[in-house]
């Protein structure tokens, strides 16, 4: 028999025998990138419980995670939802429905120094990894680089919070940046979409819907960054073209302040990814599945031309009074450039 559980956690203590009664669901958004995750937590309240003593306060931690049993073969499995802190309280109260209060929480490190402050300060002669470990060491969380080695001549943040400096110094460098519960992850998109694929054939999937999506709009064969060499300070470009390109034709230019050249290169794959990883679409929704996580590379079969290697850019797990365990995804093609 299958069965899924919700394990809570508030401020340390675990509250899951005292709000199970209540809980009407628990979602969960695991995104890629930039963004932040989520959760929330909807609660019946008919004895007014959450509404009053129990409710927790802004800023409390609150731990999550989903524990399934029997889904895919026999045994338990565990999704660790990560640690959040509580970031908005709402109640709703109707003559039909009674009272039901929603909880919802932010990542720990949003709530930290990385987000809260603004600061201006310089590296000279610095790694990449040493900045990064520098900015986000302080508010707790560990640093976890996959991407090339970057050195620094002066790298300078300006009236900036931590995050996003962090955001914009990666992003310049063609490199994407995750926040995990305690965790500051920094890797190259290619890596990451060439991690060992996780294999759904169309006869083997739980999905209740699935969706593709093919364009060309917006996609180009070809990026091209205009740049100031900073040590000649001549104006010259790089442009970069995959092996097998889409056939627009179409040249996609970019301008920006740049180093050198290698860092121009990692700029133009990155610029050219982000655009054309939404030439083939994908999402779906399916019986819970504790695999599906942000960056998880799923080979999609069954579809006909449809059929490719996609990643996941985000993933919905809900676990619900009415529904049970579903995850929901939503999916972009994973490149090999």
């Amino acid at each position: 028999m299958r069965r899924a559980q919700a394990i809570i956690s508030i401020e340390g203590t675990d509250v899951t025998v005292d709000m199970s009664p209540h809980l009407l669901s628990l979602s969960w958004t695991d995104k890629a990138d930039d963004e932040l995750d989520d959760l929330q937590l909807t609660l019946e309240d008919r004895d007014g419980l959450w509404q009053g003593d129990w409710l927790p306060q802004y800023g409390h931690s609150l731990k999550a995670l989903i524990r399934a049993e029997n889904f895919r073969s026999l045994g338990q499995e565990e999704l660790d939802c990560g640690e959040f802190e509580v970031d908005e309280l709402t109640l709703e109260s109707s003559a039909e429905g009674g009272d039901v209060v929603s909880i919802k929480a932010v990542p720990a490190c949003a709530k930290s120094s990385l987000m809260l402050q603004r600061k201006t300060r310089a590296w000279a002669d610095a790694p990449l990894s040493t900045v990064a470990a520098d900015v986000v060491g302080p508010a707790g969380l560990d640093l976890l680089y996959k991407a090339p080695a970057i050195v620094y001549g002066r790298v300078e943040q300006r009236q900036e919070s931590d995050l996003a400096f962090l955001q914009r110094i990666t992003k310049e460098q063609g490199l994407r940046l995750a926040l995990k519960s305690r965790l500051c992850v920094i890797y190259a998109g290619q890596t990451a979409d060439a991690l060992e694929p996780l294999e759904l054939a169309r006869g083997q999937m739980d999905a209740s819907r699935i969706s593709f999506r093919r364009t060309l709009d917006g996609v180009y064969t070809q990026c091209v960054v205009g740049y100031s060499d900073a040590c000649t300070s001549e104006t010259t470009e790089q442009a970069y073209q995959p092996e097998v390109p889409p056939t627009t034709g179409k040249v996609l230019t970019i301008n920006k302040r740049i180093e050198h050249p290698a860092q121009a290169e990692r700029v133009a794959k990155a610029e050219l990814r982000a655009k054309n990883c939404q030439e083939m679409t994908c999402s779906f929704e399916c019986m819970g599945d504790t695999r599906l996580r942000a960056g998880t590379v799923l080979r999609l079969s069954g579809w006909g031309q449809f059929d490719t290697d996609y990643v996941v850019q985000q993933a919905t797990h809900t676990l619900s009074r009415d529904a049970g365990y579903r995850t929901s995804v939503e999916l972009v093609k994973a490149l090999d450039y």
